[in-house]
């Protein structure tokens, strides 16, 4: 007797019907959560036709398959070559697909992008990828239109934003179904001058330790699981007493510090519940030092039990909204180099590596940004 196919791990996603043929995005679920996607068609008879649609969008189309991120990208993975390229192509829409080289390769398009024409970028990455992009355009460019894939490890912007399986994002897409916000940016400002443009989060302490150690060589091959691994490492050697003042605000000796845009750092960890994606309103997380390590990993960890507006306050946890301008210094000895440590929406920085004339203290300047003017598109 032949063997039946198992559906059970395949689903299906309608896009609509264009010029005639009805198209259906195909995701089958594969070994260890990976995905392979395949674009579905089918010619409709002539009693079908009165459903047909017209894909409408603004400006240049632009694709991104940040094709290192996550766990790559293999032939059946693709879903931008085997869905978005496909569906574009057979709908007749003019659109540039463009796979990511090297860790250049989104600056070097952000810089080419011309600040008199209309963009409507799709990002098929994770965050560090849209930071990269956002950080390299042109400062009067107030045209682009910015719809996240979560592609990538974490993927905070696309899981703070709704957006969550890629089938599904590319039917809103398609359908018109998206909501349109302006994009909220933070600039940072460092002793030497040095600016960064940031949307998630700004962090010292176990946040910035963990992904600065999750660099090395020995952690990369790990996959995901590097995170655990090194953060086991962290709380077993590092410190993680950074003293951090925000002037009139906080003042103390930190083990996780983090300024927060975002509810979410991952599709389920939500640290900053209060957070609204779409506000330009940072909120400081930072739980103290004084906290043994147990009670430590326990607040850390309550980001996975979290939901919209949980209290998170209680003793050791500074948690509050903060101006739209402030100073963040850090007052320790240089001599402690990983309390030096930054992560900026998943660009690595060392304080140290970033002094002006007047060190100590390490100061970052951190101001409500306006250029370049983005839009995001998102489910919320």
């Amino acid at each position: 007797m032949a063997r039946m196919p198992d559906e059970s791990n395949v689903t299906k996603q309608e896009l609509g019907i264009y010029n005639g043929v009805s198209f259906t995005i195909v995701t089958k679920l594969l070994a260890e959560g990976a995905k392979s996607y395949q674009l579905g068609s089918k010619l409709l008879d002539d009693e079908k036709l009165l459903a047909n649609k017209k894909f409408e969008y603004s400006g240049e189309l632009l694709i991104v398959d940040s094709v290192f991120s996550g766990s790559g990208r293999d032939k059946d993975c693709d879903f931008a070559t085997n869905v978005i390229a496909q569906f574009f192509e057979q709908v007749i829409v003019p659109y540039r697909l463009i796979k990511t080289t090297s860790k250049s390769s989104v600056i070097e398009l952000a810089s080419s992008i011309d600040s008199t024409r209309q963009y409507t970028v799709l990002f098929l990455s994770g965050d560090t990828s849209i930071s990269e992009f956002v950080n390299n355009l042109p400062l009067n460019h107030d045209c682009i239109s910015v719809l996240p894939f979560p592609m990538g490890t974490g993927n905070a912007w696309a899981s703070s934003l709704k957006l969550m399986d890629p089938a599904v994002i590319f039917s809103q897409f398609v359908n018109g179904k998206l909501s349109c916000n302006d994009f909220p940016l933070y600039r940072a400002t460092f002793d030497n001058g040095y600016v960064l443009k940031f949307f998630i989060i700004l962090s010292l302490g176990f946040h910035a330790n963990l992904l600065h150690l999750c660099e090395e060589d020995e952690y990369q091959k790990m996959g995901i699981e590097r995170f655990r691994v090194a953060s086991q490492r962290i709380l077993r050697e590092y410190k993680l007493e950074s003293r951090v003042s925000i002037p009139d605000i906080l003042e103390g000796s930190f083990s996780y510090f983090a300024l927060i845009n975002t509810t979410n750092l991952e599709p389920t960890y939500m640290p900053s519940p209060d957070s609204d994606p779409l506000e330009s309103q940072l909120h400081v997380l930072a739980y103290q030092s004084s906290l043994d390590r147990v009670e430590f990993q326990k607040r850390v960890f309550m980001g996975y039990s979290n939901t919209k507006h949980s209290n998170i306050l209680q003793n050791g946890t500074f948690y509050r909204p903060l101006p739209f301008c402030f100073n963040v210094e850090v007052l320790d000895d240089p001599s402690q180099k990983s309390n030096f440590e930054v992560c900026c929406d998943g660009q690595l920085l060392n304080l140290l590596e970033l002094e002006g004339k007047n060190t100590p203290p390490s100061t970052i300047r951190i101001e409500t940004c306006t250029e370049p003017s983005l839009k995001v598109l998102h489910s919320l």
